[in-house]
């Protein structure tokens, strides 16, 4: 089983344990504390270790989690008083900017030859190709958006890895019937599907990890795309 995977889902587990310990605990007397008020100051919590759990699961796919991550943290400052001010009355101005950075960081270069893809859709949907022989990686993050990933003409040298976030939002990939895909990660609320087949004789391995909240992703097999003279079948 691959590392990463366990780890989402041992945190996950643990933090369920816990909790049912402190319910059994307060059951049986043992705990002499108001579980409501506890769960009412401490919730944000819940949503910085989401965060966290999600950077260490698909790191290069950074800016949803440490999104989630800020969030849970400034939330919980405000839950204990720490902070001075209404989080609500500063929402949409920090929603705004936050939008704004995925934007400048979602306009990577396009290049049809790239060997590293970054895509990022806030609230839209976007699309990357690449023609890359030697693909390497992706960082692909989904937020109340939609994200494809086209690599039906793309090779690679041994092994590539793609990372996907996937909040309110859908991925979809599309690789080549030569390619092995693997995949591991952490669903919340959320799944994604692997349908492509595993070449006889083995082939070149992409590896995808993937947080799924509320969302989901799909992999799939794609025809090559109709070259220049060549007449082929229409791109599904």
């Amino acid at each position: 089983m691959d590392g990463r995977r366990s780890l989402g889902q041992v945190l996950l587990g643990v933090l369920v344990v816990l909790a049912g310990v402190v319910l059994l605990l307060d059951r049986t007397g043992a705990l002499d504390v108001d579980l409501g008020t506890v769960a009412a100051t401490l919730w944000p919590l819940a949503v910085v270790l989401v965060g966290v759990t999600s950077l260490l699961l698909v790191p290069r796919a950074w800016y949803g989690p440490l999104v989630i991550t800020v969030a849970g943290v400034v939330l919980l400052l405000d839950r204990l008083d720490v902070l001075d001010v209404s989080v609500w009355d500063y929402l949409w101005p920090v929603a705004v900017i936050f939008i704004g950075l995925g934007i400048t960081v979602g306009a990577a270069a396009r290049d049809e030859q790239g060997e590293r893809i970054t895509a990022i859709a806030f609230w839209w949907g976007t699309e990357r190709r690449t023609r890359s022989r030697t693909f390497r990686s992706a960082s692909l993050t989904a937020i109340m958006g939609g994200v494809e990933l086209d690599l039906r003409e793309a090779d690679i040298d041994g092994t590539a890895r793609v990372d996907v976030f996937a909040f309110w939002g859908g991925v979809e990939i599309k690789v080549p019937r030569t390619w092995e895909v693997r995949t591991s990660g952490l669903p919340l609320l959320g799944a994604w599907e692997n349908k492509t087949e595993p070449p006889a004789g083995g082939g070149p391995v992409l590896d995808v990890r993937l947080v799924t909240i509320m969302g989901g992703a799909e992999i799939r097999h794609g025809k090559r795309s109709v070259q220049p003279g060549i007449t082929d079948a229409p791109v599904v």
